[in-house]
């Protein structure tokens, strides 16, 4: 697909509609602007957010270094600077307690993680198809959740910057989260936005 043509197909999303998109894929590690116009970068960052809704990637629920680095690599967006070599310690668990707050993390910022880092990451792993308790246990469901959303920072699978109907059919079964009630059928609508941006709310707010 050309850069022309995605760029029609990005024209194409109402503005308000592209900015909901780019508040999602900041959980696949989205770090550009939220100009309501989405490029391959945000499309990259939705497909591995969407991993666990039907676009492929290995999503096992057992955090091994492959887990572990992803997770230093999402805590490097909250000021970590160490290495990336799987093995957390005091600062990695500091980068990612300063990314937590929006997911009901209240907690200093002291690099332990205790039950109530966990809870605020069982939160977030809402977004990557977690929907067990928020109980601070983490579990096979609980870590398959945020291997979905660490796909956007290393996690393996299949992610090419395109958006095509496996992307918009995992973006719809998101939504499902939110109240769409629409067809699986990779063609998004308002209902299918409307859905994702319920989720987004419902996520802040919890």
């Amino acid at each position: 697909m050309t850069t022309e043509t995605t760029a029609a197909r990005s024209a194409a999303i109402a503005h308000e509609d592209g900015i909901t998109l780019q508040r999602l894929a900041r959980a696949g590690a989205y770090d550009g602007p939220n100009d309501g116009v989405p490029g391959p970068n945000t499309w990259r960052a939705l497909q591995h957010v969407v991993t666990g809704y039907g676009y492929t990637g290995p999503i096992d629920g057992a955090p091994g270094t492959n887990t572990w680095k992803a997770l230093q690599r999402f805590a490097a967006l909250g000021g970590y600077t160490g290495p990336i070599d799987g093995a957390m310690g005091v600062e990695s668990w500091k980068g990612v307690q300063r990314l937590l707050p929006g997911f009901s993390y209240v907690m200093p910022v002291d690099g332990v993680p205790d039950a109530d880092t966990y809870r605020a990451l069982q939160t977030m792993g809402r977004i990557g198809g977690y929907f067990g308790p928020y109980d601070g246990v983490m579990g096979p469901n609980s870590w398959r959740g945020l291997q979905t959303i660490f796909a956007g920072a290393g996690y393996t699978g299949p992610i090419d910057g395109v958006p095509g109907p496996n992307t918009w059919r995992g973006l719809q079964r998101i939504a499902q989260r939110g109240g769409y009630s629409g067809p699986i059928d990779g063609v998004p609508g308002p209902n299918t936005y409307a859905g994702i941006f319920a989720l987004l709310v419902r996520s802040e707010h919890d």
